[in-house]
């Protein structure tokens, strides 16, 4: 609060001190009756878009907007009802449906010209191209057709690339951080959005592994937004806006935007001791008060951080426990009651032979359970190493044919293999078991969740890189899930998957595996209608 007031106060005196002492009235008698009888004016606040409108340290919205706003209440002698919105999609839908009369921040576009009118363009800044470190893949956006960018959703960005950019595959989140952090996780390989907010992000949110590429030639250009069937709102709105002068826009800018501050003193020099001595006093106040700032706001997000992941991590490893006692007992009781159903002296071979098969299978599922609990321990503890060896690609694609066909045509969907890898170009050097599980693993899953349709197993050699996709119909995962399915001990939603057998581990150990290899595993899904999960890993053929 302190450098909240600080700001307050010295944009109050310099205004007054150096645009005199009178105080002009910009509305007229019936403006001024027409606020007075609409008391319950709105103002759509979405603060998260540091340095121009953010909830700071102390939980109150803070940034250039919010000051700027202030000044235009204060001359017209009115306060509009602040509406914070956490979600951007339902702020524009209130927009649209009239339920909001003003944004705050929003930029200009050939869609929102229909039912709002833009004020007060403040300011200009870049859309930037932000990619990880270890990857270049060019400064035009044209380099990046082939690659899947992220932008937040329904913002002005989203609608100009739509527009403008139709070879972009574009996947959108719900803000700006949630885009960066994806891109520094490996899920999407670019982020484009405005320079000053990405510089902004990636310090104080210590994304050390991105950086900013190039420019684009799209800009963000950000207005204030009134409903347009509002006539005499935006009246007041468009007068209110060409009275602010550039030095009292200035001095709001100097406060948030810049280490230094502009002297105004060189505009008459009648104030240039006050001039040094407001600006000395400015910095030091300004400077501390951020820094300060700056060491809570990283101290309480670490630690907020580290309480959720000691929390998530508990509540699965609980479920987990859970989980595995039933996991076992179902083999468990396999072998037992079927192990002593065998002892019947009155029992016909037909029935010994079944009999015999369910033990095994039971005995089977025991080990691979126990198999996995024991791998993702090693893996943990990284106490797994990497055996290569020659390797037939296409010998352990038809093993993984002849298996899982019997499996699919038991529950009647298809199952095809699509390979393109020919000899020699098959044989390569690799960890044999290591591919093997990881197919295995996500065939079995795409069959497990499929129970109309088919499952596509596609092999294919791009450059340096070999390329597995399994697509299927299954029964998708829900968004909120995506982000789950490859930790540890989770399943996506236990009402959809109760029915199905498992720990929840094998995404886990075959992206830890594909990692291992120096390749990953990604995915797309659309929930009721299927999911393709996409292997890569580095191509090393053999010398003979």
């Amino acid at each position: 609060m302190v450098n909240k007031l600080g700001y307050s106060f010295l944009i109050l005196f310099a205004c007054i001190s150096l645009f005199s002492c009178t105080k002009v009235d910009v509305l007229d008698k019936k403006e001024k009756a027409w606020l007075k009888n609409n008391d319950n004016l709105s103002i759509a606040v979405f603060p998260y878009y540091a340095p121009y409108q953010f909830i700071n340290s102390n939980e109150k919205i803070d940034g250039v907007l919010i000051d700027y706003f202030s000044l235009i209440e204060d001359k017209i002698d009115y306060r509009f009802k602040r509406k914070l919105y956490t979600n951007w999609e339902q702020l524009l839908n209130d927009a649209k449906n009239g339920k909001v009369d003003i944004i705050l921040e929003i930029q200009q576009t050939h869609t929102r010209d229909s039912y709002l009118n833009f004020y007060s363009q403040l300011f200009e800044s870049s859309y930037t191209i932000v990619t990880r470190k270890d990857v270049d893949y060019g400064p035009k956006l044209k380099n990046y057709y082939n690659k899947t960018v992220t932008v937040p959703k329904d913002y002005g960005i989203h609608e100009i690339l739509k527009e403008q950019e139709k070879e972009l595959s574009i996947a959108t989140e719900i803000d700006d951080l949630t885009c960066l952090k994806q891109v520094s996780n490996g899920k999407y390989d670019a982020y484009i959005g405005p320079k000053a907010v990405a510089n902004y992000l990636i310090k104080t949110e210590s994304l050390n592994n991105l950086k900013l590429v190039s420019e684009t030639k799209y800009s963000y250009s950000p207005s204030m937004a009134v409903q347009k069937n509002n006539e005499i709102l935006n009246q007041i709105i468009a007068k209110i806006s060409n009275s602010i002068t550039d030095d009292e826009k200035e001095i709001i800018f100097d406060n948030w935007l810049y280490h230094n501050v502009v002297p105004f003193y060189k505009k008459t020099k009648f104030w240039i001791i006050f001039a040094i001595t407001a600006f000395l006093l400015m910095t030091i106040i300004l400077g501390l008060n951020r820094y300060l700032k700056y060491l809570i706001r990283k101290k309480t997000k670490e630690l907020i951080i580290a309480k959720e992941l000691a929390e998530e991590s508990n509540k699965l490893k609980t479920a987990f426990i859970h989980n595995i006692s039933h996991e076992i007992r179902t083999p468990m009781n396999g072998i037992i009651g079927f192990s002593e159903l065998l002892n019947d002296p009155e029992l016909t071979a037909e029935e010994q032979k079944q009999y015999t098969k369910i033990v095994m299978d039971s005995s089977s599922q025991l080990v691979n359970i126990i198999g996995d609990i024991t791998e993702i321990s090693k893996l943990q503890t990284n106490q797994v190493e990497i055996s290569t060896e020659k390797t037939d690609l296409n010998e352990i694609l038809e093993r993984l044919s002849s298996k899982f066909i019997d499996i699919a045509n038991t529950k009647n969907i298809t199952l095809a293999f699509r390979n393109e890898l020919t000899k020699p170009k098959s044989i390569v050097q690799i960890d044999k078991l290591k591919i093997h599980k990881i197919l295995h693993n996500l065939i079995d899953n795409a069959i497990k969740f499929t129970n109309e349709g088919g499952v596509e197993v596609l092999c294919q050699l791009k450059d340096t890189q070999l390329m597995f996709s399994i697509k299927d119909t299954g029964i998708g995962i829900k968004q909120k899930d995506q982000e789950l399915i490859f930790r540890n001990f989770s399943q996506s939603d236990k009402d959809a998957t109760k029915s199905y057998d498992g720990l929840g581990l094998g995404l886990s150990i075959s992206r830890k595996n594909a990692r291992l290899l120096g390749g990953d595993i990604s995915f797309t899904s659309i929930l009721n209608e299927g999911s393709i999960f996409m292997l890569t890993l580095p191509y090393h053929p053999t010398s003979n």
